[in-house]
């Protein structure tokens, strides 16, 4: 082979290989891009899966909390109509007290000036 040849098959391989490389530098852009949407859509899945999972959590939570201020607002009516009942029945003994203090007090203030 003479120093043309082997010099004109130099050129020709590294154009291939320039080809080559060029192709191969653009097959990885490709890969590159579609590697970024998937990854875009698979953060965007996420992302949308946990704000429905936060939102289940949430009104679980404001159901449990609910339902506690109910059960507690229960107890404490309860609780205020057995203090009603209970002062409403201890009324008459009250004022039958009372009554009956004042009666000995004006009764003995009666005797001393009487």
């Amino acid at each position: 082979m003479s120093r043309a040849e082997i010099l004109s098959q130099l050129k020709q391989s590294e154009e291939e290989a320039k080809q080559r490389q060029a192709k191969a530098e653009e097959e990885a852009k490709k890969i590159a891009a579609t590697a970024h949407i998937e990854a875009s859509s698979i953060i965007e899945a996420a992302r949308n899966k946990a704000i429905a999972d936060a939102d289940v959590k949430i009104k679980k939570a404001a159901a449990e909390i609910q339902a506690e201020a109910n059960a507690q607002r229960a107890g404490g009516e309860k609780q205020a109509a057995e203090l009603k009942a209970s002062a409403k029945t201890k009324v008459t003994a009250a004022t039958d007290y009372l009554v009956g203090e004042f009666e000995r007090y004006v009764n003995a203030r009666a005797s001393k000036n009487g």
